[in-house]
């Protein structure tokens, strides 16, 4: 099968090669300036940010962190496996979770969280579970439930977050009540605690200022302010009582709208009056869980979680536009990111409309976590700007991740069904070599001239200078960029891997392409239109052959991907197809 597929895989590169040399015509070039200072802004970057939901979890992705979490979870009767679709899907309750696992674990109370929790530990990514505090979660795996069969009825069973009672590990399915305290003990007691191979995050919910819409037949009223911190605090306290090191993540705020005011609770005004030095409903339950945290003493918020889906319109004024060959379009696009960080961007959105308070997201979100809770970290659980099947999803994956590293994000998750660029991107992070390589745990100082042409981030691995890893985009549509990059120290020896339009993977360019050229401390790199670049540059190839031997030993460790790179392919049919894909990442197609 490999030998056919190679053969298959060289005569398309073959076809795309020359069709691509018959049409390709001339483009101006752009240049751009990046500077790389390794003794300068270092900063620890989390591997968790390089994370995504469960949906995601087995494809060919060496992911750091997988969630259990969105819509589905909070109707998920861990005792029996039964979930409701709410909103999502006629609001049928079935047997969703149990199509996706094993038959061993079909009928095994909470068989969603031993499933994360199997692949977690094959993959060596932090497993975050969702608990579910709306009130009620499915009775059965019946389909449609109606209007009439709203809660309380017998189509659903009520939720209790503390039992009170002695845990079981053989949960009672005719007490009518489903215990969340429960549900942790059993895992802690069948997977181990968090410390132990266990579940090392629990997630208050999903989205509960959107429980009236998503769930109405379980929680029909608005969500209050005050109820997200009771539950959030009762929860925390009891998971604490059982697994004193697991982290909580809450409240798992829908986006904007659940920032500001909590989707217009019915309380947030008096709150609001009441406590004029709040600028928005974040800053409350900040505040409030920092009381619990002094009146309990200790600890019951660990990361602050939310989500963020831009806003931000194309060119023709469309929210998540997909004209990726409308250059206006894609421009727009690849700059949406920088509502996570830059105030001298301002989106096309509704947010702007509305004055964009709160933007950049990132810097306002930690301001409110150094006033009200500091030490608190950030999540951002659900995030997507699309593009599964263009280049340009791998581009913007790419430099979010390297927003999320430079913002000092904890951990972050990819949210969507279809993500194969994105995934590429977060391969090129994670497992670049297909050995288990990795950007680096120490990010460094970065920075570009121009960066609505060229984002670029720089990493190395502790203090150790002698190898540097550096992701840099090209967000030119059309345009050739040479990016001039300087690197303070003297480097022998660079390697380059690519993802382009090619194809939804990340290519072993080699270490002799002629794309880039080095210069002790001075490296340049011809980039095509709409690519992203990583460069493993070292001081000597001795130092970067250390560095991948400690990389791929963690990663056999772990579970090793088989994330398919060109010059993995043994022989000389590995220089053949290198060749092809080298001159197809550089060789300009026609956009006319």
């Amino acid at each position: 099968m490999r030998i056919r597929n190679l053969a298959a895989f060289m005569a398309a590169m073959s076809i795309m090669l020359s069709c691509t040399l018959s049409v390709s015509g001339t483009s101006s070039g752009r240049t751009v300036n990046i500077t790389v200072d390794t003794g300068k802004d270092r900063k620890a970057i989390s591997p968790y940010i390089y994370g995504v939901n469960a949906e995601l979890m087995e494809n060919d992705v060496s992911c750091k962190a997988v969630r259990a979490g969105g819509n589905r979870y909070s109707a998920y009767n861990w005792e029996t496996n039964a979930s409701n679709a709410g909103a999502d899907w006629k609001n049928i309750s079935d047997g969703y979770f149990q199509q996706n696992v094993p038959e061993n674990m079909k009928d095994k109370p909470g068989c969603a969280a031993l499933k994360l929790n199997e692949v977690c530990t094959a993959k060596g990514a932090y497993p975050l579970m969702t608990l579910q505090l709306a009130g009620y979660v499915s009775a059965d795996m019946n389909g449609e439930v109606s209007k009439a069969e709203r809660a309380p009825s017998d189509r659903w069973k009520k939720v209790e977050l503390v039992k009170g009672d002695e845990f079981s590990l053989t949960p009672d399915l005719n007490d009518g009540t489903v215990y969340m305290d429960e549900f942790v003990n059993y895992l802690v007691n069948t997977l181990g605690d968090s410390q132990n191979g266990g579940i090392r995050g629990y997630s208050l919910d999903n989205e509960p200022g959107l429980w009236s819409s998503t769930h109405s037949l379980v929680h029909p009223e608005k969500t209050t302010c005050a109820e997200i911190v009771e539950k959030s605090v009762t929860m925390s306290k009891a998971v604490k009582d059982i697994d004193p090191n697991a982290e909580i993540f809450g409240p798992a705020l829908f986006g904007y709208g659940a920032f500001t005011n909590f989707a217009d609770a019915p309380d947030w005004k008096e709150i609001k009056n009441d406590n004029p030095e709040y600028k928005w409903f974040i800053d409350y339950y900040l505040d409030e869980m920092k009381k619990a945290e002094d009146e309990n003493g200790r600890r019951l918020l660990d990361v602050l979680d939310v989500h963020f889906y831009t806003e931000a319109k194309g060119a023709c004024g469309k929210r998540y536009c997909e004209h990726y060959g409308d250059p206006d379009c894609v421009y727009n696009k690849l700059n949406s990111t920088r509502s996570f960080w830059d105030d001298t961007y301002t989106e096309d959105s509704w947010i702007t409309d509305a004055g964009a308070e709160f933007l950049p997201i990132l810097p306002a979100l930690k301001e409110s976590i150094d006033t009200y809770y500091p030490g608190t970290k950030l999540a951002i659980t659900e995030y997507d700007f699309q593009g599964a099947y263009d280049v340009c999803g791998a581009i913007m994956e790419a430099d979010t991740l390297g927003i999320f590293a430079q913002n000092g994000v904890y951990a972050a998750n990819l949210f969507t069904m279809d993500a194969q660029y994105q995934l590429a991107a977060i391969n090129l992070y994670t497992n670049y070599d297909g050995s288990g390589s990795g950007f680096g745990d120490t990010l460094v100082s970065c920075t570009t001239d121009d960066i609505e042409t060229s984002t670029a981030y720089a990493a190395i691995n502790g203090d150790n200078e002698d190898v540097i890893t550096l992701v840099v985009t090209n967000k030119a549509f059309d345009d050739k960029t040479t990016a001039n990059i300087e690197l303070g120290n003297e480097y022998k020896y660079a390697h380059l891997y690519g993802i382009n339009s090619m194809s939804a993977q990340l290519f072993d360019m080699t270490d002799s392409n002629p794309a880039v050229t080095l210069n002790g401390s001075s490296l340049t790199l011809e980039m095509e239109p709409r690519t992203v670049s990583l460069l493993v540059i070292a001081k000597d190839k001795e130092a970067l052959d250390t560095r991948e031997a400690v990389s791929s030993a963690a990663e056999k460790g772990e579970g090793k991907s088989s994330l398919p790179l060109i010059l993995g392919i043994v022989g000389g049919a590995a220089a053949l197809v290198a060749a092809i894909v080298f001159a197809v990442f550089r060789i300009k197609k026609n956009q006319h």
